[in-house]
């Protein structure tokens, strides 16, 4: 019985092979990608960022609302607040970082003392 064997390097497991040893190399830096994310996600940062976009978010579609109600169109009013919301955001991301205190030095301040000008002469 005559069959078809193949070149000796094919096992018969086709793309898979292939993508076998791409998934076992990134499984790893996924599993380093995620426990960094979760800690992103769990820090006051990404809390107050979060809470600060909800506010912003209710306050745009209030606002798109009252404006097409008012008669102004949809796209014009969700742009002026789409600008508007990204400034609220950046500027709560700005100023929502560690802020660093400037220590301010003191001066010791040491008696002044009166300088004597001394004179060596090697001949005396």
């Amino acid at each position: 019985m005559r069959f078809h064997q193949g070149v000796e390097l094919q096992r018969g497991r086709g793309f898979g092979a292939l993508f076998s040893g791409l998934v076992r190399t990134l499984i790893p830096i996924a599993k380093v990608g995620l426990r960094a994310g979760k800690r992103v996600l769990q820090s006051d940062f990404a809390k107050n960022l979060g809470s600060k976009a909800l506010d912003v978010g209710k306050d745009m579609v209030k606002n798109i609302a009252a404006d097409v109600l008012a008669g102004e169109s949809f796209s014009n009013s969700a742009s002026n607040e789409v600008d508007i919301a990204k400034k609220k955001i950046s500027e709560a991301i700005r100023g929502s970082g560690r802020k660093s205190r400037s220590r301010k030095r003191k001066r010791i301040q040491f008696p002044k003392k009166s300088r004597k000008r001394l004179r060596f002469n090697l001949l005396e």
